[in-house]
């Protein structure tokens, strides 16, 4: 069944529709038409199965918007052209503008994604509440969908400081209070993250089938990448290692993005006919792009030999043009709606924390394990050891290796090169139009004409 019930997010008021879900062996979301009548909250956390609902309803929106986790017009693709991994092919402003650096607050691309990652907040925070009021669920059913929720809760307020700097922390869903909302300094919401990522950990279970849902091995990837943007090292590299002995590297690089990958921790299921991933709907070329193709920078920048580059990125050819494209997903889309699918939206794997944890350990002066988890990815990727010269070389090529690992993954390079304030280094000698105020997206106009208390970012 699936029932309807009215939500409000300190922006917008929405309607948001809770479907009610079966797991099966598998885990897949299987929706059954909704009823004549609407439940309340009350009702909705009433019972484990439509509580449980509400939760799935998350990954579903999540999967459902291509502007959010992943595809043409998403957070990654914004920032893989505002960085140096994509080139603009739309013919729209929105886009070329990130392109060109040349972002304004009234961007539509960037007002979509700023609600759309709030209104996720507030669904958790809907659910968090609903958890708390129940008395009919068990314990152990609670705890793990409020880990779920808190997991949530948290990443999506990671992607939001990352990508804006100071937002407003929302944790209710009381809509005159929100919408008067303040933004909070970077560094006390970074804090929250940390502080409500622990608190989902010790809540969630240790897997799931397929890793479609959050678990401690969730939160500590999460952890382990949130601890290495503030510079906590050693948590960094506690958090990585604690993943790294529960997962492997895949050893194919052709089957990273399976749906059955061994290194995957974190992955979101689509629901969407024909439709594995947003990321391949959008990225592989088979005409003249109309959206984004890979630079030539990044097509570039891998090394002779490197099997990323012959079995993560391929080309199309039209008449004497050549263009290159991310191939990590392998499918654009399936031929019937009733395809099986075979990739999932990856938002955590192992191959990463190899790369976190090298980089906490250069950092802590540990350059020899800090070189052997470098040496790991290197490896699979067909390339010889690089010997250990001093930390700041080392550093460097921790950098550029997770330039050719991590493209086109959730806005990786951008961030990468913000945190480690390389942004002006790299972006400034190759963007005519570079400015360092560009490492903040701007804060949408919309948002600030509804709520007079938010204020705007240095530059626009």
């Amino acid at each position: 069944m699936k029932t309807q019930y009215k939500f409000r997010n300190p922006s917008v008021i929405a309607t948001m529709t809770i479907l009610l879900t079966i797991v099966t062996a598998c885990e897949e979301f299987v929706t059954i038409d909704p009823p004549q009548t609407t439940l309340s909250t009350v009702t909705v956390f009433s019972d484990e199965s439509t509580a449980r609902a509400a939760v799935n309803r998350i990954y579903i929106d999540m999967m459902q918007s291509a502007g959010f986790a992943g595809g043409a017009t998403s957070l990654n693709t914004m920032a893989a052209l505002a960085a140096d991994e994509m080139d603009n092919y739309s013919n729209t402003n929105e886009m070329a503008s990130f392109a060109s650096n040349n972002v304004t607050p009234i961007n539509i691309n960037i007002a979509a994604v700023w609600n759309q990652v709030y209104n996720l907040i507030y669904q958790a925070n809907a659910i968090r509440e609903g958890l708390e009021k129940s008395s009919t669920i068990s314990t152990s059913s609670k705890n793990q969908l409020e880990g779920e929720a808190q997991f949530m809760h948290a990443y999506l307020h990671f992607l939001l400081v990352s990508f804006w700097g100071d937002v407003p922390w929302i944790e209710s869903t009381d809509y005159q209070k929100n919408a008067k909302s303040v933004r909070q300094p970077a560094t006390e919401i970074y804090e929250k993250v940390i502080t409500e990522l622990l608190e989902a950990k010790e809540k969630l279970p240790l897997s799931t089938p397929q890793q479609i849902r959050p678990t401690k091995n969730a939160a500590a990837a999460l952890l382990a990448r949130v601890y290495l943007h503030v510079k906590n090292y050693p948590a960094a590299e506690q958090q990585a290692t604690e993943v790294i002995d529960q997962f492997q590297l895949e050893p194919d690089l052709n089957n990273v993005f399976l749906i059955e990958s061994k290194e995957t921790v974190f992955q979101l299921q689509s629901i969407v006919p024909r439709i594995n991933t947003w990321d391949g709907e959008s990225y592989i070329i088979l005409s003249t792009p109309q959206t984004v193709a890979m630079s030539s920078t990044l097509f570039n920048a891998f090394e002779p030999d490197d099997l990323r580059k012959s079995s993560w990125t391929n080309t199309y050819t039209e008449g004497s043009d050549t263009w290159s494209y991310p191939f990590k997903y392998k499918i654009r889309t399936l031929p019937e709606a009733t395809s099986p699918k075979t990739e999932y939206q990856v938002i955590l794997r192992v191959g990463e924390l190899y790369l976190v944890r090298a980089e906490a350990r250069a950092n802590l002066d540990n350059l020899t394990s800090s070189a052997e988890d470098l040496n790991a990815i290197r490896s699979r990727a067909g390339l010889p050891p690089i010997m250990v010269i001093d930390r700041a070389n080392l550093l460097l090529g921790i950098e550029q290796e997770r330039r050719v690992e991590l493209f086109s993954e959730n806005g990786h390079r951008w961030l990468d090169l913000k945190r480690t304030g390389r942004l002006d280094a790299v972006l400034g000698a190759g963007k005519p139009n570079w400015q360092p105020t560009d490492a903040l997206f701007p804060i949408p106009q919309t948002e600030r004409n509804r709520n007079n208390n938010l204020t705007q970012n240095p530059g626009y």
